[in-house]
């Protein structure tokens, strides 16, 4: 593996296209992160073929720049072989660094193109100084630190830990933390974490009668926290953006590279030209997000549009192929505008190239001023909709076929592998698993019961009920203090569940729970996250079991988590039929469990959901209902309508499915609610208004 980059500060920029790739390059970037066509978080941007990156490689080489290649979706059975030809392929080019997330990546990466230095990406979740102590014991030479840290709590990795730290410090924000959402794939069956987010997050709804942009984000901008994040231990100062146009990467990076290389006694005078190029780049309102130690009220408004741009005004009337409002600010001709209607319906842009002001001709107007614009937007307009300035001068003129040219004096070799890198791709498509001969007789399926607390263990001695997984609370570790003779022939029975999110010093709190929890008999956790594992060092004897936070979609996941120290694993809920199929079709040596019943899981957050009581439901114009939970600090968003693969049992089982999971713990194992449930399960019916998510609809 090539050495890490060191210490030295680096600017690393978003390239969506070829045009963005040399804003980036003429403006000052150290590096620049690209996707190829398959496989990248940012499916909607231009991105490039194996030939293109190969050429954007030496070109940034030659200018002594680095290039970074992201393969940061969670990958499907029959993705691998092509994986394999495409971690070939980056290992023959020569790229600086993959950007990962699926541990399927890291498994195939690792053991067969050693080459490849790791990045984590912000989509693995790493929040606390145990997950990227991991990632250093794994071989990732850098971590994409999650956004919701602030900067103690970066301080603080940085003192535990020898990794490059890499953190965003401009772009856009999600609502959700990175790797948590399944916002998209829920609406539609387009998931977030295979990189086709369908930004349900900025659409419009209703809190009763009151509309609203409730997880709608401003955007980030640290550009006056540069020092305290260098002092804090950050080295990769990354802009978000691939799917920004050339021009935004162009001022974008420009501002940050003038304050990153001003001296200290010209930092105020840099910071006030970067806040100019950085007002013409057309963002949304920004927010200095977790970094400086609270949430602040500006990270998400929902009074406030999702919608890029500096809001010009609303139109007022539609005539004679014309559109009239007051502006709110100067207007010249060659501005770019979208026309954002108020419900969730997708914009509309064109270029200014005709206004009047006063029945005259002008080439500018200024904030004030009533003018009319000629219409070029396609699709109906409406009296009221918002019109947004989103481009002006440009500050990248190369065209495409500029860029192009540039590029050709660095011909692809179309990748040419040498014999070695020939011999690593033809071990690792040998060692993927084959299928195995189907059983002719499938064992009948264990029941594990999420429920809440003490109160529910009576389910245990329900006939079908196996396991009894509990949250590790406060609450539950009193109460299993207070019944400990009750629990005395049980401890093997139950499973105790780790909050997905440890920040700071909670960290060191579950670990000292855990190892009470050990020292009292209890064997079986679940985990959903990598910072998860160290909890259970110097205790040999636990059992670890993985969520289905804790995502394998293929093989090559299942058998990295194995590899880490999991004695199972609870299948991805978003996951379809047909990946399904094929995961238990592998001789995998350990079992994989699915998720049957359970609220519908849609987000999770650090952001409060202001003016929302926890408990409420939001609706959106299009009826789907969300409700809002608050629990450890964090913010839940799940369905309206559960989960449920109820009156398929037979069919998972037939799969191969040996544990299934019923998530009673919102509802109560107790209610009748949670006892209509258990009926079903016997009985393997379907239940009235509960959703299979994409097992029939298949997940894109």
């Amino acid at each position: 593996m090539r050495k890490k980059h060191g210490n030295r500060q680096e600017l690393l920029a978003p390239a969506g296209s070829i045009e963005a790739f040399f804003a980036a390059m003429e403006n000052g970037a150290d590096a620049v992160y690209c996707g190829l066509k398959e496989f990248s978080a940012r499916v909607k941007a231009k991105n490039f073929t194996l030939s293109e990156v190969e050429r954007l490689t030496a070109y940034a080489h030659q200018q002594r720049r680095r290039l970074y290649v992201t393969l940061n979706t969670l990958l499907k059975e029959v993705e691998l072989p092509r994986l394999v030809e495409i971690l070939a392929q980056l290992t023959a080019i020569g790229v600086d660094g993959i950007i990962i997330q699926d541990l399927g990546v890291w498994r195939l990466a690792r053991t067969y193109f050693p080459q490849l230095p790791l990045h984590a990406s912000t989509q693995m979740t790493v929040h606390n100084a145990a997950g990227v102590q991991m990632l250093e014991k794994m071989g990732f030479i850098r971590a994409v630190l999650a956004r919701e840290l602030s900067l103690a709590e970066i301080t603080e990795i940085r003192q535990q830990t020898t990794i490059e730290l890499e953190h965003f410090v401009h772009g856009a924000l999600c609502f959700s933390i990175s790797g948590q959402c399944f916002f998209s794939s829920t609406l539609s069956g387009m998931s977030g974490n295979r990189g086709r987010c369908a930004q349900p997050c900025r659409r419009r709804y209703h809190n009763r009668e009151q509309p609203g942009y409730f997880f709608s984000t401003s955007d980030l901008c640290a550009i006056e926290l540069l020092p305290e994040l260098i002092k804090a231990g950050i080295m990769s100062f990354k802009i978000e953006g691939r799917m920004k146009s050339a021009d935004y990467v162009a001022r974008v990076v420009a501002a940050y590279r003038l304050v990153l290389d001003a001296p200290d006694r010209e930092r105020k005078t840099a910071l006030r030209e970067a806040a100019e190029q950085l007002e013409l780049s057309f963002g949304r309102q920004t927010t200095k997000g977790f970094l400086t130690g609270f949430v602040s009220a500006g990270i998400a408004v929902s009074s406030q549009q999702g919608t890029l741009g500096r809001h010009l005004g609303d139109i007022v009337s539609l005539r004679e192929g014309q559109i009239g409002l007051k502006v709110n600010d100067r207007l010249h001709v060659g501005d770019r505008l979208r026309i954002q209607p108020r419900n969730d319906q997708a914009g509309t842009g064109f270029t200014v190239r005709e206004m009047l002001l006063e029945h005259k001709k002008v080439k500018k107007v200024d904030a004030g001023d009533f003018v009319r614009v000629k219409n070029f937007a396609k699709g109906f307009l409406h009296v009221g909709d918002a019109v947004f300035k989103v481009g002006g001068k440009a500050a990248f003129t190369l065209s495409n076929e500029a860029c192009l040219k540039k590029l050709a004096e660095f011909p692809p070799h179309g990748a040419a592998q040498p014999a070695v890198i020939r011999e690593m791709s033809d071990q690792a498509l040998a060692a993927l698993l084959p299928r195995q001969k189907p059983r002719p007789h499938p064992l009948p399926s264990e029941l594990t019961v999420v429920g809440r607390g003490f109160a529910d263990i009576h389910l245990l001695d329900h006939p079908r009920v196996a396991g009894m997984q509990l949250p590790l609370s406060p609450k539950n570790l009193a109460d299993v203090q207070k019944n400990e003779r009750k629990l005395a022939g049980r401890k093997e029975d139950i499973i105790w569940e780790v909050p997905v999110m440890l920040f700071g010093t909670e960290w060191q709190e579950y670990r000292r729970a855990v190892q009470m929890l050990a020292g009292q008999g209890y064997r079986t956790f679940c985990l959903n996250n990598l910072g998860h594992l160290p909890l259970f060092a110097g205790v040999p004897e636990a059992r670890l079991l993985g969520g289905f936070r804790c995502y394998a979609m293929n093989s090559q996941a299942a058998l990295a988590w194995q590899e880490l120290g999991l004695a199972g694993l609870t299948l991805n809920m978003e996951d379809d039929r047909g990946n399904l199929k094929e995961l238990y079709s592998r001789s995998l040596p350990l079992p994989l469990a699915v998720t049957v019943y359970s609220p519908q899981p849609v987000l999770l957050s650090r952001i409060p959901v202001r003016g929302v009581r926890p408990g409420s439901m939001l609706q959106s114009d299009r009826d789907d209902g969300y409700r809002i939970l608050n629990h450890n600090g964090l913010t839940e968003v799940v369905g309206e309508h559960d989960f449920s693969l109820l009156g398929h049992l037979m069919e998972l089982q037939d799969m191969g499915c040996c544990r299934m999971i019923v998530d009673l713990s919102q509802c109560g194992a107790s209610s009748a609610k949670g006892q209509e449930v258990l009926r079903a399960i016997a009985e393997d019916r379907q239940l009235p208004d509960t959703t299979l998510l994409n097992f029939e609809r298949g997940l894109a």
